[in-house]
């Protein structure tokens, strides 16, 4: 039976979700505090929750405060803050500690529906021990130049936001912190941002300047299990994606394939800051003739897409993106719809750039694609196999020349 912890200094406000979710959710097990000192007493007591919902602002221990101590004892649990006006500072405090953010006056409606939403992703992972890691990311592995090249650029006041974002998405940790932050609740928005370009145009270069000088420090410890190789691999492999998957589906449709593609392998970061016996565990299943898939299956009860969805949802970005993220690698999930939507151009560009790192700069034959004949026939897309291939390869010869 789910836990849920509510802790708000306001009576009126945890009476109304009581008398709600007693009615609606009696599958839910249910705590309603108004302190944060009660609040660490019921977690003692209960033990792991699965979702703490407290406000910001309460005497004595903050929902900031609370979180952080959350964080630390029970990782897994889904962190929701509930409030209403914060000054910036009390924003970036909460920041690094909470998942979601719901501003009040908050229909009740929708906080059950997050907290659904939370309980649907947590299910997805079946094995609890990365269900912890991705608790406990505070920050995605960045790349030291990369992030030196940013405060460059955001210092210069002649560079425009469109060189800052160019920068930002080159590097999917980045990208995936500025959404996250873009799409928090108490930044007054009601309308979900789902590229680099649209989160700076919102939150203002001074607030991304601060963001990445405070986060820094975090990221580089985060880095500590990940070798700059890796690091400047994943990067390579997102960005070629991004730009394949931005060409395979409609205009409109776009902005969103190229965000979820250059996302798309953000759980190879958790899995490579995972320990390492899992790590060796994963390269001793592969020893075995299991493939990476299978070896992921095997060690951490999911595939890292599966892991990257999770962090991705938890940090607020937008259903659709959590989505193609979520089932890029499993092709039947990916083209349902019989079509190629965001999910299937994720998946097609995933393997298009795979082939183009290697096959560049001539395109490779069909079958060196890795999709199954009966898919390209149920879609219909026999005919632009070489196309995409010719495209994916494009793609990576441009890269290459301007990183000359």
């Amino acid at each position: 039976m789910p836990r849920i912890l509510f802790v708000d200094d306001e009576p009126m406000i945890l009476s109304s979700m009581r008398s709600r979710l007693s009615r609606r959710r009696p599958d839910w097990e249910c705590s309603y505090v108004e302190s944060g000192a009660e609040a660490l007493d019921v977690l003692a007591t209960l033990g792991d929750v699965n979702v703490v919902v407290t406000d910001m602002r309460m005497p004595q221990m903050d929902g900031a405060t609370l979180l952080t101590i959350v964080r630390e004892r029970h990782p897994k649990a889904f962190r929701i803050v509930l409030s209403g006006q914060m000054n910036r500072d009390a924003q970036l405090r909460a920041l690094p500690v909470t998942h979601r953010f719901l501003a009040k006056p908050c229909p009740p409606a929708e906080i059950e529906a997050t907290i659904e939403q939370a309980l649907a992703i947590q299910t997805r992972i079946e094995n609890p021990a990365v269900a912890d890691l991705v608790g406990g990311i505070h920050h995605l592995p960045s790349s030291p130049p990369l992030v030196q090249e940013l405060n460059r650029l955001i210092a210069d006041p002649t560079v425009g936001v469109n060189r800052i974002a160019a920068v930002i998405d080159r590097d999917p940790a980045m990208a995936a912190r500025l959404l996250h932050v873009a799409n928090s609740a108490f930044f007054g928005l009601r309308r979900q941002i789902r590229t680099s370009l649209e989160a700076i145009n919102w939150l203002g270069v001074d607030l991304v300047r601060k963001l990445t000088l405070t986060c820094e420090v975090s990221m580089v410890a985060a880095r500590a299990g990940v070798s700059a190789a890796r690091i400047t691999d994943l990067q390579t492999h997102a960005l070629l994606s991004a730009r394949i998957a931005s060409r395979l589906v409609k205009q409109e449709e776009a902005a969103t394939a190229a965000t979820a593609a250059l996302l798309h392998n953000v759980g190879a970061y958790l899995f490579a800051l995972a320990p390492i016996p899992q790590r060796e565990a994963v390269e001793a299943a592969m020893a075995e003739g299991l493939s990476e898939n299978e070896a992921h299956r095997r060690v951490f009860g999911c595939l890292h897409g599966e892991a990257g969805a999770h962090l991705l949802n938890l940090w607020g970005l937008p259903l659709e993106i959590v989505r193609a993220v979520a089932l890029h690698q499993d092709p039947k999930e990916a083209f349902a719809s019989g079509t190629i939507t965001e999910v299937g151009a994720v998946h097609l560009a995933d393997l298009l750039a795979r082939v183009a790192a290697r096959w560049s700069p001539h395109p490779p034959p069909a079958a060196a694609l890795g999709i199954d004949p009966a898919l390209v026939e149920r879609l219909g897309i026999a005919d632009r196999l070489l196309e995409w291939s010719l495209l994916a390869n494009k793609q990576q010869t441009d890269m290459l020349e301007s990183a000359a």
